[in-house]
């Protein structure tokens, strides 16, 4: 995952990143170009962005149009005396115009703000294009966080509530495969300093959307700051710092299927072709001798997926038309499943342990599926689970019918409500 706003590359041909001193109340922009390596002190470009005796979280993104040169544009969200604002300066200033104050979105404490786009190669690197404008995130006076895409008021929307701290970063998307977009990545630190975050990314059908939130699960103490940055080997990362003074890093894995060596084009054709004619055997029956030409005319050569690997990439539980969050569990695979069936599939309680019945399965997509639970075992679906949810898939076939190796994973169901169960009631007692 990626945010070119605080990345540096020393390959690129031109790089920005923020610095801020806590003991100096200015924001410092630093932009360099040319060179490929640091060479002396007068290397890098300061500017300052704004002064002010009250400046808190500051964040910065470039405009990016074309893979190569310099960005075209700078924009900036920022806290200044509790209040959040944003500004934007032309990228080169050759008008000297400066920082242009733009629109207020009111009290604040933390801010970030990051650009959506698309990877395109340049001299065998990648380099971000992206769209007009950014998205921007802030955590309001409530410790609300809400996203707005730039001064779309329409697109303001809240994404998590009991923030203390916001950061964003546009992570990888591998254009080959729509399913492994990481998108933008927006993590935040709730009050009980916990690690949260939630993506907006492209979709199989093509279209992007906000996916639910997400505990960094693994890290279990308490977050005082957070940041996040990409690799060059393809991966997103957590840095985070534990209320004991501790550093933790998270990495993903490596979204490079297709991304690491130039695409190539292959072009199947039949190597060689033959037509065997079968001698015919007439009977005179006082008709004139026919002639039949046999040729071919069509062929068609299939390729079919043969690998006996599989993955689930994706699990959690939606809610149903009436917005019920305990009976519905889609999961997307990392290769498709041309016949899911229901004896392919265990649900598994990992608490008790106890199996959970299934009444249908559905493909949504080519690697997309729907899982509609059954009440006849656990009449409140997924409310009353205490632990996490285990789905196993099993004896699975590919496209060729080969059997895929058993694959698993696990999520904890979200919006759950409490279902009570009464105790059983004695209706007659006896002794004998």
């Amino acid at each position: 995952m990626r945010n070119i706003t605080s990345y540096l590359n020393d390959k690129l041909k031109s790089s920005e990143h923020t610095v801020y001193n806590k003991s100096d109340p200015k924001m410092n922009i630093i932009v360099s170009r040319a060179r490929t390596s640091v060479m002396d002190s007068d290397y890098w470009t300061v500017e300052t962005i704004r002064e002010s005796p009250n400046l808190g979280d500051i964040s910065v993104a470039p405009r990016r149009y074309k893979p190569y040169g310099p960005p075209n544009r700078i924009y900036e969200i920022h806290v200044d005396n509790g209040i959040v604002g944003t500004s934007i300066r032309e990228y080169p200033d050759r008008l000297k115009e400066g920082w242009k104050e733009q629109f207020i979105l009111g009290s604040g404490s933390s801010v970030a703000i990051g650009f959506n786009g698309n990877w395109e190669a340049y001299r065998k690197r990648w380099r971000l294009i992206t769209e007009e404008c950014p998205w921007i995130f802030w955590v309001d006076e409530n410790n609300i966080l809400w996203r707005q895409h730039w001064d779309d008021e329409s697109t303001k929307s809240e994404l998590a509530y009991n923030v203390t701290s916001v950061k964003a970063i546009r992570a990888w998307k591998n254009k080959f495969f729509l399913e492994r977009d990481q998108g933008i990545v927006v993590a935040y630190i709730l009050k009980d300093g916990s690690i949260w975050y939630r993506s907006y990314s492209q979709q199989l059908n093509g279209n992007y959307a906000w996916e639910e939130a997400r505990q960094l699960l693994g890290f279990h103490g308490g977050a005082i700051s957070l940041n996040m940055f990409i690799t060059n080997d393809y991966r997103m990362g957590f840095t985070i710092e534990s209320s004991e003074g501790e550093i933790y890093w998270y990495l993903t894995k490596r979204n490079w299927a297709g991304m690491a060596i130039e695409t190539d084009k292959i072009t199947i054709s039949p190597y060689q072709l033959s037509t065997e004619f079968i001698p015919l055997t007439y009977l005179n029956v006082f008709i004139e001798t026919e002639k039949i030409s046999i040729s071919p005319t069509s062929i068609n050569v299939s390729r079919l997926f043969a690998n006996t690997y599989n993955e689930i990439t994706g699990v959690s539980n939606i809610p149903d038309e009436n917005g019920d969050w305990g009976w519905i569990i889609e999961f997307s695979t990392l290769n498709k499943i041309p016949n899911l069936t229901l004896d392919k599939i265990k649900i598994i309680d990992e608490e008790t342990p106890a199996f959970i019945l299934i009444d249908r399965v559905e493909a949504i997509s080519e690697r997309t599926y729907r899982l509609y639970l059954s009440s006849l075992v656990v009449e409140t679906g997924l409310h009353n689970i205490l632990g996490n949810v285990s789905i196993v898939i099993s004896d699975s076939l590919n496209e060729a019918g080969y059997t895929y190796l058993e694959f698993s994973d696990s999520f904890k169901p979200v919006n759950q409500v409490w279902v009570d169960i009464p105790l059983p009631e004695v209706e007659k007692a006896w002794n004998e």
